[in-house]
């Protein structure tokens, strides 16, 4: 709730994000990944995501989801990427 005289909202646009860029993030963060991503709303903000990569050998599913969480942290935080439908596979060598 805003209180008269202390608090003023603030308007932040939201930054839009494409499925290219998202992919490009992980990819940068998982060198060698096998990233597919879709946009499942067409609103920019609601993502579904497959992420293949060798490094996640010897990761519980909850390491490797947080893995790629951490690389999309900004996007997150900021709240231009609001959902996010994850899945991971371990590619094999």
């Amino acid at each position: 709730m805003l209180l008269e005289g202390k608090q003023k909202a603030v308007y932040k646009p939201r930054l839009m994000l494409d499925a290219e860029k998202i992919k490009n993030i992980v990819l940068k963060k998982l060198p060698g990944a096998q990233v597919e991503v879709k946009d499942y709303t067409g609103t920019g903000d609601h993502f579904e995501a497959v992420v293949v990569w060798s490094g996640f050998d010897g990761k519980s599913r909850v390491a490797q989801h947080q893995m790629v969480m951490q690389a999309l942290k900004n996007e997150l935080d900021s709240g231009a990427l609001h959902a996010l439908a994850l899945k991971t596979k371990i590619r094999s060598l």
